[in-house]
């Protein structure tokens, strides 16, 4: 049996079940991470990181608009990685998505039946999802991940891991590493079994962080904030936010990015100043770095066992 590959999984996650998760000792390997000095400048390299991984690929802006659609997308990936080639109607299909949010429950993702059918369409549509062919029973519609889509989330993870490699070493190159057959779904099966077993989602205790990532591509607009904030001397932050730059960047209106920086303001975690300076505010800026320092340990653990697993001569 392979061994836990971090302190705060008491199980190696391909065998996860309730219990595997130590969360509070999880988040204070996230808090002693972040208080490295320069940590803020290793964000902003995360950030630019992760948004060239997003902006490379033409499918990664439809299918991760929000959270709702990201954590679909994360679910087929893992329905695809763990179904039985032998049993192909065990795939992606409309009732097992649905199981899966009814095993979740309301307080972390829901998603109703005609919500879960939209979006499924979308993703066909888009170019994300295709029928599977050769079922034996088309009364099924399993559906299956498109080259496109497995394309665009290999390079979308090798983004994330190049992001957090100066801060936790891999090791192989992230290009490497999302090459290695099966790699990508098994890290984002290891990432929905804490949702599963452990009803984790890293965003718990993080009101701010929940808020934004429900946002349409309220991470892609915080990141950019985040990219351009220095530190003051109080804990907060100032950063140069100019609507139109943002909004050419993310592909979304003006005046959805001017929403999105009000609605931050009315909620107390920033403050307008002149020459479109926007000063955040020290919770919310202790919240972020706290958000970093988990996103940096969580995925670098999961993405390092499950390359370790898949090594081969490794058990399966």
């Amino acid at each position: 049996m392979l061994e836990p590959p971090a302190p705060w999984l008491r199980h190696h996650p391909s065998a996860w079940r309730a219990g595997t998760l130590d969360a509070p000792r999880l988040r204070s390997t996230a808090d002693a991470l972040r208080q490295r000095p320069g940590f803020l400048q290793e964000v902003q390299h995360f950030a630019a990181c992760w948004q060239a991984g997003y902006e490379s690929h033409p499918v990664l802006p439809s299918a991760m608009r929000n959270n709702a659609r990201y954590v679909m997308m994360v679910a087929c990936l893992w329905l695809d990685h763990v179904r039985d080639p032998a049993r192909p109607t065990e795939s992606i299909t409309q009732a097992r998505l649905l199981a899966f949010y009814e095993r979740l429950g309301r307080g972390l993702v829901s998603a109703s039946p005609w919500r879960v059918k939209a979006m499924l369409g979308h993703a066909r549509a888009s170019g994300l999802l295709q029928p599977m062919a050769h079922v034996g029973d088309a009364r099924w519609r399993p559906l299956e991940p498109t080259p496109a889509l497995r394309e665009a989330m290999a390079g979308w993870t090798a983004g994330f891991l190049r992001g957090l490699a100066p801060v936790l070493p891999l090791p192989e190159p992230p290009e490497r590493m999302v090459q290695r057959p099966g790699l990508v779904g098994e890290v984002f099966t290891y990432r929905l079994s804490a949702l599963l077993e452990d009803r984790y989602a890293i965003t718990v205790g993080l009101p701010a962080m929940r808020w934004v990532t429900d946002r349409e591509k309220g991470y892609h607009l915080f990141l950019s904030l985040m990219r351009g904030a220095a530190l003051q001397p109080d804990g907060g932050a100032l950063a140069l936010v100019v609507p139109e730059e943002l909004a050419q960047r993310s592909g979304l209106a003006r005046n959805t990015v001017r929403n999105f920086i009000q609605a931050c303001v009315s909620q107390g975690w920033a403050e307008a100043q002149a020459d479109n300076r926007l000063r955040l505010t020290p919770g919310f800026v202790d919240e972020a770095l706290h958000w970093f320092g988990l996103e940096f340990v969580w995925m670098h653990t999961l993405a390092v066992a499950a390359w370790q697993r898949l090594r081969p001569g490794w058990p399966a």
